[in-house]
């Protein structure tokens, strides 16, 4: 049921407990709204935000998590009609009911522009250089956006710290499972998959512009405590090592083995020439070598050369 009296709501989550709740300045934390943030720690305690404690979709991925409640407000907001939602790391500037009134008047979603990016293939590629999510996933959703929506790619990012949504509108609802979908399917990097679901979806995002480091809205990045390391992508994630990986120790085995083969044939070599027969054993005869050896006589070889080179490894009869 709608919140008749409040039909909006400025949101954050963070989950993962990889960086600090940033608490709202007091200007924004005066505003006649409800700030609501979603965890999974039932630790977390707040003076500006309303701390709502959920479970994470799933257990050993946090960022996947967070992104369910980014992406779906729908599910866990339902009785808001609108809201605005920022990353913890966004430092808003201007009461957010102003921001909601305005954009949500003219659009029903609302995504600022990448403003150091000018095209999504840069992005597909950085994500994959900086180690964010597995390569492997990364440059499979890149190649099925190829194939069904090349221009998409050449054609400037979303930056998805800030989103002003009137979140419970069917279209938006159908847009925002679909970019979810190809979060779970592809990389969990939203910001690769929401021009896709825009495609997708019919309707058309209204581009911000504006600075992604500052602007008249917001500040960022406003880091709190942040250990990367915890919110970094791990083959563990996926089950087993990215393909890049495993090539990798595929190439170093190998290596490993010819070098080791290369050695092996260098002791032989040695142990052949240390032990060799320097020359036949007494009452060597060759007429009768070659009698208990046909195949030596059919060959045509010269009896002692042969016992000499094989003759004697092979423990073949000489007398």
């Amino acid at each position: 049921m709608f919140n008749q009296q409040n039909s909006m709501c400025l949101y954050t989550a963070v989950t993962g407990n990889y960086e600090e709740l940033n608490e709202l300045t007091p200007d924004i934390a005066g505003a006649g709204i409800d700030k609501i943030c979603f965890t999974d720690d039932p630790t977390l305690t707040s003076e500006t935000w309303d701390v709502r404690v959920v479970k994470p979709a799933f257990a050993m991925d946090s960022v996947r998590s967070q992104r369910m409640l980014k992406i779906l407000p729908h599910r866990i907001l339902a009785e808001y009609r609108s809201s605005l939602y920022i990353d913890n790391s966004i430092s808003l500037k201007q009461n957010p009911v102003d921001i909601i009134n305005f954009f949500c008047g003219i659009s029903d979603i609302s995504v600022p522009l990448h403003s150091y990016r000018d095209h999504l293939y840069e992005e597909f590629i950085e994500v994959a250089k900086s180690g964010l999510d597995d390569p492997a996933r990364i440059f499979e959703q890149m190649n099925h956006y190829q194939l069904t929506h090349s221009e998409m790619l050449q054609a400037k990012p979303y930056w998805a710290g800030i989103m002003i949504r009137n979140h419970m509108n069917s279209n938006v609802i159908n847009m925002m499972e679909t970019w979810y979908q190809h979060i779970l399917r592809y990389s969990r990097r939203d910001q690769l998959s929401l021009k896709y679901a825009e495609k997708e979806s019919g309707i058309k995002i209204n581009p911000v512009i504006i600075d992604n480091f500052t602007s008249e809205y917001h500040q960022w990045p406003v880091i709190n405590k942040r250990d990367d390391k915890k919110r970094a992508w791990s083959s563990g994630l996926s089950g087993g090592m990215d393909i890049f990986e495993k090539m990798q120790q595929a190439k170093e085995l190998e290596k490993s083995l010819d070098i080791t083969i290369h050695e092996l044939a260098g002791e032989y070599a040695e142990i052949k020439e240390k032990y060799a027969l320097k020359k036949v054993p007494a009452g060597f005869i060759r007429e009768r070598y070659y009698v208990l050896n046909p195949d030596v006589a059919a060959a045509g070889m010269d009896a002692a050369q042969h016992y000499l080179n094989f003759g004697w490894r092979e423990d073949r009869k000489w007398k």
